[in-house]
């Protein structure tokens, strides 16, 4: 029996640290759906920075009096969730510090376009809370400009250079074609006046980006201690690296292997590049990228219903759209509510297209990786069953304390997506569709890369260079792509998280299926692992399984 005024403590103290977490990032609580929060930009100088750090450390000084061995698991889950989120934002501000290192980290907090598209206040209120947004950009900036570190290396300069003036296009160009129909001309004009001032603050931001180029050294590692730190507080794992790159090398492998078998079997007689060039080669236009993708996608959905692989808690459907420029750094994207929101509804489903100043090669290269065996793969990860999915049954699904719902572990979220690839291809789904299963396969090795080229680039002196050609080698990637792949490595270590989370997911899964013997269902665990929102999943071991001290790999 657990103890309720203990966990009623608990959760008192969750609620504080959330709304003193929200009020630091306001963004955050915007997205959410805390509305309240509507129009405000961090405020991301050293002073308040200061006061941050001293108010986690005050946040985990109470949890630790609070005890955890009175309450129920899914209770001691909370408790431990709240733990590694005020962790989590320690190691950020006090090691990582990404303000000093790290421009990728802010951009993030300066798209407004979810208030022009998402439809959960009238478009008037909406436009004036991104106007108000806008009208911060230039302070906000300057912040950035100013303490940013003369040491950043430059992989990551130059993905913020690309980040910061696709972000200064999306004012320019997105933003103003989101409001055509609107004629309130004093708000219009106001807004249009704000954005028009943000994106040149930016376009100064990346000249001074520019200016930092010259004699920029190519060094970007965070290095072995903290990546440890990375992984114990973000995902609660607490492993030797070496034995982190074992899992991961054992996994390329494995997939490695699978993927000969199963080209042999649809041509010995070619080899596994010549077969992944001929798939990638039927692929869409690039003017029928987006179309063909919304196609797909209800065929998908119906798959999930029929083979009752899991619970579809809801009718709402995601729009497929283009990615925004500032995130065109990745394939595809799912842009999904806040699990707070009471009104909005809308998901977008972003696809990157190639660019119109790419060659006729570039462009050939980027659409290899879309053509349609691939195209359903990524429909799966980012829709049917994977983000999407999760999403709708975070919102719809059982109610969950409020910890549960703020706190997302990365391995979680993007192990469920990369997981749910694989799952599908082992129902009928994927039933004698070999071309099918190599696209999942290939999917997996790019994810295999990312996992052992994050630990190469910021752990064992893998250049970028290096990372490129580990990609083109082990995922069969062309070389823009690959380098792309490579790039985003660089400011994003965590992205090993993919597969880290999937091979955690498939390790819990054969746990759980040996306990609980025949009543064990997939359905069942794939309800019962998106019941609990997306803490890490070491922690979600000691709610679903008996033995749930076991090792998460």
């Amino acid at each position: 029996m657990s103890d309720n005024r203990v966990f009623q403590a608990f959760a008192d103290l969750a609620q504080h640290q959330i709304r003193e977490y929200w009020d630091f990032y306001p963004t955050a609580g915007s997205r959410i759906g805390q509305h309240e929060y509507d129009g405000r930009l961090p405020d991301l100088s050293p002073g308040k920075v200061r006061r941050r750090i001293e108010g986690l450390h005050h946040g985990v000084a109470q949890l630790s009096g609070i005890p955890s061995n009175t309450l129920d698991p899914p209770q001691r889950l909370s408790h431990r969730l709240l733990e590694l989120f005020l962790k989590r934002e320690l190691f950020n501000l006090e090691e990582t510090r990404p303000v000093e290192s790290n421009p990728m980290r802010q951009v993030g907090f300066l798209n407004v376009g979810t208030y022009v598209r998402r439809d959960y206040a009238p478009l008037a209120d909406r436009i004036r809370a991104a106007t108000q947004s806008l009208q911060q950009v230039p302070d906000f900036m300057q912040v950035l400009d100013t303490y940013l570190a003369s040491t950043i290396g430059r992989p990551v300069l130059e993905m913020s250079i690309e980040s910061y003036s696709g972000m200064a296009r999306f004012y320019r160009v997105d933003l103003a074609k989101a409001v055509i129909g609107f004629d309130d001309h004093s708000i219009l004009n106001e807004f249009n006046q704000a954005r028009k001032r943000a994106a040149v603050a930016l376009d100064n931001f990346v000249e001074s980006l520019r200016d930092r180029l010259r004699g920029a050294s190519e060094e970007f590692a965070i290095g072995s201690s903290m990546y440890s730190s990375m992984l114990s507080t973000g995902e609660g794992l607490d492993l030797p690296l070496s034995q982190i790159v074992e899992i991961g090398q054992a996994s390329l492998q494995n997939n490695l292997e699978r993927l000969a078998e199963v080209c042999a079997s649809i041509n010995p007689a070619q080899s596994v590049r010549e077969i992944v060039a001929e798939i990638g080669r039927n692929h869409p236009s690039p003017q029928a990228l987006i179309p063909e993708t919304r196609q797909m996608l209800e065929a998908i959905r119906q798959s999930l219903i029929d083979l009752d692989l899991i619970s579809v808690p809801s009718e709402d459907r995601c729009q497929v759209i283009e990615t925004p420029t500032y995130m065109r750094y990745a394939f595809a994207a799912m842009d999904n509510p806040g699990s707070l929101e009471t009104r909005a509804t809308e998901s977008f489903y972003y696809v990157t297209p190639v660019e119109d100043d790419w060659t006729v090669q570039q462009q050939e290269e980027w659409l290899s990786n879309f053509n349609y065996s691939t195209l359903r793969i990524i429909s799966i990860h980012e829709v049917y069953p994977g983000h999407f999915v999760h999403h709708l049954h975070s919102r719809y699904g059982q109610p969950l304390p409020l910890i549960n719902r703020v706190a997302s572990s990365y391995a979680f979220t993007e192990g469920w997506a990369h997981y749910t690839e694989q799952m599908m291809l082992e129902t009928d789904y994927g039933k004698n569709d070999p071309t099918l299963l190599v696209t999942q396969l290939l999917e997996a090795l790019v994810r295999n890369c990312r996992y052992l080229c994050s630990l190469g680039m910021h752990t064992q002196g893998m250049s970028v260079d290096e990372a490129t050609r580990y990609f083109m080698d082990y995922a069969y990637m062309e070389e823009l792509p690959a380098r792309r792949e490579a790039m985003r490595g660089t400011f994003d270590p965590g992205y090993l998280n993919y597969t880290l989370g999937k091979l955690m997911i498939l390790k819990l899964r054969d746990d759980y299926r040996r306990e609980q013997g025949l009543a064990y269902s997939l359905k069942g665990f794939h309800d019962g692992l998106l019941s609990y929102g997306a803490p890490p999943l070491p922690l979600l071991r000691g709610v679903m399984l008996k033995s749930g001290t076991s090792s998460p790999l």
